[in-house]
């Protein structure tokens, strides 16, 4: 998985994508988490990072919060997570 640095919205780690892609694997339809294990919403610019590279996708807009992009992991996200995994 490789991630690049977007001009505007900073530089988004490969760790903090795989980790956060990572979810997506163990929750119902993919769904990938809005925020951290500290309470703290998942960086926007990670969010886009992901989606721009096909490895989320967005899921549905929530009604009661409509600046929170709900995504779930795609099959190339999948794919990206597998193919680092079995070269560890």
């Amino acid at each position: 998985m490789k991630t690049q640095q977007s001009r505007s919205a900073g530089r988004v780690s490969e760790r903090e994508m795989r980790q956060w892609l990572s979810g997506g694997l163990i929750r119902p339809e993919s769904r990938l988490a809005l925020f951290d294990q500290f309470g703290e919403p998942i960086d926007r610019a990670l969010v886009r990072e992901a989606i721009r590279l096909g490895y989320a996708e967005p899921w549905f807009a929530n009604p009661m919060r409509p600046e929170w992009m709900v995504c779930r992991l795609t099959a190339r996200g999948r794919a990206a997570l597998g193919r680092h995994d079995a070269t560890r």
